[in-house]
């Protein structure tokens, strides 16, 4: 493993897949999202469209009624179906070759409330990516079974699709569903609590499937693997470029070579583009890439493979090394959008003066493209994060870590209802998930107490006269110092230090949240801020 760090953190909540590309695929059941993060790759930073995803892509199409949703009433269509995402998760690209070949490329989504799995088109308009779904008003897959609770899919190495059902007859999280709550009237009218402790995996096939053969490469050697690196099915292709990249053998690396140049390498003859771009990645994984490979590739008929040369390339741009400096420039007007979106992606992060001027001539030659525009303030805006640290000023390093520690944690988790600036995200009924952070009073620096006990027990109820589409649920469970990093974050990002002469400070300490915890020992409920309010 290879430690790394994202300044905006992971778009992410349950789950996270790729396509043939490398394009990464991420989900938010706190949002109601069925995908997000799927612009650009999270390391240059966060890029969402409101159209990436339609209103009509968000309704779903049960064909069993649903009583059993949090958030009630407001959620079910006439029907008494779900009538929108809210378990978004297990989402995958199908990568197989054993189904029809117009399945290849689409996103398949879970949905264990609605017990459906939707399968989408993802349309690709100048760079800018959108999901359609692949039925009108109806699902991939949907069932008249309770208890179907598909939660994971993925393409299996026989090159047909997965699909993981939990089959279980509660899905929501305990603190929606306690006694008295809608759900719970629902789960015991049902008989839902009864069916636990199962599971099942559905194969998704083709008529006329026959059994593809079964891998063995933990057992074969990397001249072996190579060969696998043009197989027409993903999953095979993934696992030979890790396997081979984890033995460590470069005496592969001519062949390597030769498939990226479209040469026959050891038993392979026709090499396709998905086979020169796993051998590319596989050359870099190896530590063996070099400007000869790079150059070649750059040149490549292919779009997607001139767009892994350009990304794999980066290295050589931030030492600005004028030959692949000037290749890559040279891009910046290629036919395929996405290679023009990697261009500006990788100048960018070169900050060399050569690639600042490439990145001014792909913006003021294309200021009419979507894409290409809000990549580059996507890109400004992950520069700003990144300065976080020197905005910590003159704390010690270990408050410094806190919030770093906590920005993270917020970014990843919290962020998935707040929203990364902490006003909330909009649902498609156009209530927040959560209210707005800036500026709360739970967060002013001199209510450090209440905010521990909200994070330690949840918070339900109406904030400020407004009621949400989801509750706070308590984060007790993790530890104090889990607790601390986060409210120091949040604190110093959106709270109110009152007058500028006060010399409290944003930190929360673990022993704070400790003596906070033990106070309220077997207190097993949320809060509300009538309560807190009340509490001295």
């Amino acid at each position: 493993m290879k430690v790394d760090t994202l300044a905006g953190g992971t778009d992410g909540q349950w789950g996270v897949t790729h396509d043939n590309y490398g394009r990464l695929y991420f989900t938010s059941a706190g949002g109601e999202d069925p995908a997000r993060g799927i612009q650009i790759n999270p390391v240059y930073g966060r890029l969402d469209f409101p159209d990436q995803i339609s209103d009509e892509f968000q309704k779903v199409w049960p064909i069993i009624a649903t009583p059993d949703v949090q958030g009630g009433n407001a959620r079910l269509s006439p029907s008494n179906t779900l009538n929108h995402f809210t378990a978004c998760c297990g989402q995958s690209i199908f990568r197989g070759d054993h189904l029809p070949d117009d399945l290849v490329g689409d996103y398949i989504i879970c949905e264990p409330v609605g017990r459906i799995v939707r399968r989408a088109k993802v349309i690709d308009e100048k760079g800018k990516i959108a999901l359609e779904n692949a039925y009108h008003q109806r699902e991939f897959i949907s069932s008249s079974d309770m208890n179907f609770r598909p939660v994971n899919s993925a393409t299996g190495p026989d090159g047909n699709l997965y699909i993981v059902d939990m089959y279980r007859g509660i899905i929501q999280q305990g603190n929606w569903t306690q006694k008295g709550s809608f759900l719970r009237k629902k789960i015991d009218s049902l008989g839902l609590d009864k069916n636990i402790g199962r599971g099942r995996i559905y194969r998704v096939v083709h008529d006329g499937y026959k059994q593809a053969p079964k891998p063995n490469m933990l057992n074969e050697s990397a001249g072996k693997l190579l060969t696998y690196l043009n197989h027409p099915n993903g999953w095979w292709r993934d696992n030979a470029q890790k396997q081979i990249i984890i033995l460590g053998d470069k005496s592969v690396v001519p062949s390597l070579k030769a498939m990226v140049k479209g040469q026959d390498g050891t038993d392979i003859k026709n090499v396709s583009p998905l086979g020169k771009i796993h051998a590319l990645w596989t050359l870099e994984g190896l530590d063996a890439i070099d400007k000869d490979v790079l150059s070649g590739a750059l040149r490549d008929e292919n779009s997607q493979v001139r767009k892994a040369a350009v990304w794999i390339s980066e290295p050589y741009l931030k030492k600005n090394d004028d030959q692949i400096t000037t290749e890559v420039a040279a891009l910046r007007n290629d036919s395929s959008y996405n290679v023009r979106v990697q261009v500006l992606l990788s100048m960018y992060t070169a900050k060399s003066d050569n690639a600042k001027s490439v990145v001014k001539q792909l913006i003021d030659k294309n200021g009419n493209n979507e894409m290409l525009v809000a990549t580059r303030k996507a890109l400004d805006a992950n520069e700003i994060e990144r300065t976080l640290t020197a905005r910590l000023g003159d704390m010690s390093e270990r408050e410094k870590g806190a919030i770093l520690r906590g920005a993270s944690t917020f970014r990843s988790l919290c962020a998935n209802c707040h929203g990364v600036d902490g006003k909330g995200i909009a649902t498609g009924t156009g209530i927040p998930t959560a209210p707005s952070l800036v500026g709360s009073k739970p967060l002013d620096y001199a209510q450090k107490d209440m905010a521990i006990q909200i994070l330690l027990h949840g918070l339900s109820g109406p904030i400020d006269g407004k009621t949400y589409s989801s509750e706070m649920p308590a984060m007790g469970g993790n530890s104090d110092w889990w607790i601390a990093s986060v409210l120091s974050y949040a604190r110093f990002e959106f709270g109110k230090k009152g007058h500028e002469k006060d010399t409290l400070s944003p930190i929360v300490k673990r022993e704070e949240v400790k003596k906070i915890r033990d106070e309220n020992t077997g207190r097993n409920k949320a809060w509300t801020l009538k309560e807190l309010a009340n509490r001295k």
